[in-house]
């Protein structure tokens, strides 16, 4: 008897579980808006493989579908793909370049959004502040852009991290 009892609330509390997870996701046709300074929109989800395109932060995307971390997404320029969720906030954010946003301000959701990089101007004054650091490596880093399908094909050939 203890037993079914157990099990009865064991169950009970993985269907609030799972409730709880397919509610946090996105409806379908939602927007979703990058949170990152870019992110490639992929073929299939996952890190390694064909990219179909390139989206910048603020840009707002539809939210299709999803797979474990992943959300299928068509970008406004109509290329349908899969981007990680933690590279999108599930709602839509106007960024504005007004100090304060628009007319009723921003929200903290934005302020955290353009608080994820610097700007030119930060960047700048910070280098200004800063004449002794070496900003070269940074410089290089930014403009690395690494092809997805060549790391993939690498990684199967090296059998390195589960590469198929």
């Amino acid at each position: 008897m203890r037993t079914r009892i157990l099990t009865a609330a064991l169950a009970a509390g993985v269907l609030l579980l799972w409730s709880a997870v397919i509610e946090a996701l996105p409806s379908k046709g939602s927007t979703v808006t990058v949170q990152v300074m870019s992110v490639k929109v992929m073929k299939a989800p996952g890190f390694l493989g064909a990219t179909v395109a390139t989206v910048v932060r603020g840009e707002h995307l539809t939210f299709e579908d999803a797979q474990k971390d992943w959300y299928k997404v068509t970008t406004g320029k109509g290329k349908t793909g899969w981007v990680n969720r933690s590279s999108v906030v599930d709602k839509k954010v106007a960024l504005s370049t007004r100090p304060g946003g628009g007319t009723g301000g921003a929200s903290q959701d934005e302020i955290a959004l353009a608080g994820r990089g610097f700007s030119p101007e930060v960047e700048s004054a910070y280098r200004g502040k800063h004449p002794e650091l070496d900003f070269s490596h940074v410089d290089n880093v930014e403009k690395l852009d690494v092809d997805t399908e060549a790391l993939a094909k690498f990684a199967a050939d090296g059998k390195v991290g589960g590469g198929k």
